[in-house]
C-alpha cells in the first residue's frame, strides 16, 4: 500500500462547559460532549516513490487552500511528525488535506485532520490503532484530536481531552451548519472568556439525553458557555443563531466550540437542506446540510 485516503468529519459540541481559570499547562478544565457529522475534509497520506521535498522532519504537507497557518504549526503536519517519531518510522511521507469546511468555525476541522493523518499512518504502516502511543500522540497535538480517533458520541473532561464516557451512536440526526463570513480564533475566544468568565452548567441533562438516545431531549439540552466570548468577537454570530431559530423545521440552535459556526438540529433532512439553501441564497452565509455519524464513511 502506497497511500491511504480517509475522511475527516467535523464535530459539534452538544454541551461545552468551560471552567474559569487555567491549569499548570495553561489549559482550562472543560466538560465537552461531542458528536461527529457527515461532512468534513479529506486526508491522503502517501509514501511516494521519490522522497518528497520535505524538511528534516520527513513530512511534506500539501493543503488545498491557505488556512493561514504555517506548515510547522498545522495540526496535520504535527500529527505526522509526532507519530513517525513515536513509532520510529524512517520513511518520508506526503500529507494532502483537501479542505471542505472553513477554519475558525468551532467544528474541529484541524483536530479531525490530525486524527485522520494518525489513522492513515497506522493503516499505511500496519500499526495498531489501539496502541497507547497513538492516543498519546493525538492528545499531544490538540485537546479534541483523540475524540476523532473513534467518532462515538463522547463526553470528555480534563482539558477536553480525557474520554469519560461514550454513548450509543446518534446516527442520522439532521443538522444544518451556518457560518458568518468572519471566523473566531480559538486563542482569542479563550482570552475573551478569561476577561469575563462564566461558571458552566452541569452536563447532566445532556448526558441523560444521550444515554436515553432521545434526540429531542438532546436538542433541548444544548449548551455552550463559550458563546458569549465568541459573539463579543464576532457579533454576527448572534444574528445567525437568531435567524436559524426562526427557520421552519429547526428544533434548536447553538454555537459550536469557540465559533463562529452555529448549528441547528432539524426535524427532517429536507428541512436541513432547505435551511442551508436559504442561508446561502438569502444571507450569503456558508452553510451545509448534514447529519450525525458514529463511524467513518471513507477509508481506502
Amino acid at each position: 500500500m502506497s497511500h491511504v485516503t480517509i475522511d475527516a468529519p467535523v464535530k459539534v459540541n452538544l454541551h461545552l462547559g468551560i471552567h474559569p481559570g487555567r491549569d499548570s499547562r495553561g489549559y482550562h478544565r472543560a466538560d465537552s460532549v461531542m458528536v461527529a457529522l457527515g461532512v468534513g475534509d479529506t486526508v491522503t497520506v502517501s509514501t511516494p516513490p521519490e522522497p518528497p521535498a520535505a524538511d528534516a522532519s520527513g513530512v511534506l504537507l500539501a493543503m488545498s487552500e491557505d488556512v493561514g497557518v504555517p506548515p510547522q504549526k498545522n495540526t496535520a503536519w504535527q500529527a505526522a511528525v509526532r507519530l513517525r517519531q513515536a513509532f520510529g518510522i524512517a520513511a518520508p511521507v506526503r500529507v494532502e488535506v483537501r479542505k471542505a469546511v472553513p477554519p475558525q468555525s468551532g467544528l474541529g476541522g484541524s483536530s479531525s485532520d490530525a486524527a485522520s493523518v494518525i489513522l492513515a499512518l497506522c493503516r499505511l504502516f500496519s500499526l495498531d490503532e489501539k496502541d497507547p502511543r497513538v492516543v498519546d500522540v493525538a492528545r499531544s497535538v490538540g485537546a479534541d484530536v483523540s475524540f476523532f480517533l473513534n467518532l462515538a458520541p463522547s463526553y470528555l473532561t480534563g482539558a477536553g481531552d480525557v474520554l469519560a464516557q461514550t454513548f450509543p451512536v446518534l446516527e442520522g440526526l439532521p443538522v444544518v451548519l451556518v457560518r458568518p463570513a468572519a471566523g473566531v480564533s480559538t486563542v482569542a475566544a479563550y482570552r475573551e472568556f478569561d476577561a469575563e468568565p462564566v461558571v458552566p452548567a452541569s452536563p447532566a441533562l445532556m448526558l441523560a439525553a444521550l444515554r436515553d438516545d432521545d434526540a429531542m431531549a438532546v436538542a433541548a439540552a444544548l449548551y455552550n458557555n463559550l458563546e458569549g466570548a465568541a459573539t463579543r468577537l464576532v457579533p454576527e454570530i448572534l444574528r445567525v443563531k437568531s435567524w436559524l431559530q426562526r427557520q421552519t423545521g429547526a428544533v434548536a440552535a447553538q454555537v459550536t466550540g469557540s465559533g463562529s459556526c452555529v448549528f441547528a438540529i432539524c426535524e427532517t433532512h429536507a428541512a436541513a437542506r432547505a435551511i442551508a439553501a436559504r442561508a446561502q441564497d438569502e444571507e450569503d452565509w456558508w452553510s451545509s446540510a448534514t447529519f450525525t455519524v458514529g463511524k467513518r464513511a471513507h477509508f481506502c
